[in-house]
């Protein structure tokens, strides 16, 4: 009887806690394609089995107690009996089958383990969807066909092979367009080993460096150059030196690069300091991370909302938890859990802990329950 209600459970649940036992989680799992048996698997859900989930919180007793009409109390009975049964199966039989559920077992660690048995969707939006079979189709020719293509191969001629006057003239051809190649190439080194003659002329890139150096002697002619007997004529020289002398290598007339000659040492300077106290101003003025994840063991009692085996699923129950306005925090597996636990508040002693349920249950429903961490 206890077994039905845990699977009934299962359809709407996230979480069934079997009271001095354990729980079990169910898990999302989208729909997938098995490429060697050519089939489409609908979505479904995976069930887990965490044995620290041992606290009461009610949902599997309120259950039973609603299905048969009977007080708590009877309801609890009836669940202990039955973790006396599992437990007392377990020692004489290493196992026991939760039907169409898994089975619980044993491992050479003398550890208790849970195997899913894939049995009937437990996912309800998928529930009755079968597994469809979807195999290629391979496209075959009527064999009618398949002889008239055969025929129709067999009865064309096979090509005919090109007379030998064509294909001297064709070799004529060739050899005229080889040779027409040749004159000229020999042509032009003639014409380049002449005094009047150059064969860089007949490059473009000639063209280029003459039109080049024409505007190089333009933009020099359109220079003022100060004459003779002038006042300052010494002075400009002296500057048109310094100028060449620092195009040349690159530095002053005194041995210094340009950049401390237009003061570049102090603006560099300058920019530092000042790229210095913007940092220390945004180390002062960044807020303190807030810690949303609590990997270590602290001793403190957390009320958890719900339980994930992938943190990606945890994190987003916390974002919508953190929403309104509650301090949500992402507790990571202990030493032998793979789940992770979202906490919607925390506090110092399991009194204060349970104290708080009450108005916690009212935004959260009755399946959150106290862990100490």
């Amino acid at each position: 009887m206890v077994e039905k209600h845990i699977k009934h459970l299962l359809y709407n649940h996230d979480c069934v806690i079997i009271p001095d036992f354990g729980g079990l989680i169910t898990r999302y799992v989208p729909a997938r394609i098995n490429p060697v048996k050519h089939t489409l698997v609908p979505p479904s859900k995976k069930i887990a089995f965490n044995e620290k989930l041992v606290l009461n919180d009610g949902l599997l007793i309120s259950t039973i107690a609603y299905a048969n009409n009977s007080s708590k109390e009877e309801a609890r009975q009836l669940v202990l009996s039955f973790v006396h049964e599992v437990r007392t199966r377990l020692e004489s039989e290493q196992r026991f089958e939760l039907t169409d559920i898994g089975v619980f077992k044993y491992n050479h660690e003398q550890r208790l383990v849970f195997e899913y048995t894939e049995g009937d969707n437990l996912l309800e939006a998928s529930f009755g969807l079968p597994e469809i079979v979807a195999r290629p189709i391979r496209h075959e020719e009527p064999a009618v066909l398949r002889t008239l293509i055969k025929e129709r191969q067999a009865a064309e001629p096979a090509p005919a092979r090109k007379p030998f006057k064509a294909r001297l003239k064709r070799a004529y051809h060739v050899a005229a367009g080889l040779a027409l190649t040749g004159l000229v190439g020999t042509a032009l080194y003639m014409l380049s080993l002449q005094t009047d003659y150059n064969l860089s002329s007949l490059y473009p890139t000639s063209l280029i460096s003459d039109d080049k150096q024409a505007n190089e002697n333009v933009v020099a002619a359109s220079i003022p150059v100060q004459q003779e007997g002038m006042p300052g004529q010494a002075a400009t020289a002296d500057v048109l030196d310094v100028t060449e002398a620092g195009m040349v290598d690159g530095t002053d007339a005194w041995g210094e690069s340009s950049s401390s000659t237009f003061g570049g040492d102090a603006q560099y300077a300058a920019d530092e300091s000042v790229k210095e106290k913007d940092e220390s101003v945004e180390a002062v003025a960044a807020p303190a991370p807030v810690t949303t994840t609590v990997s270590d063991k602290d001793g403190r009692f957390y009320i958890i909302t719900g339980g994930y085996a992938r943190m990606l699923n945890a994190e987003f129950s916390r974002q919508e938890i953190a929403e309104f306005g509650h301090e949500a925090k992402v507790l990571e597996p202990g030493k032998g859990s793979r789940l992770f636990k979202v906490s919607v508040a925390d506090f110092a002693s399991a009194e204060e802990a349970q104290a708080a349920m009450n108005t916690y249950r009212k935004s959260f429903g009755e399946n959150i329950w106290v862990y100490n961490n």
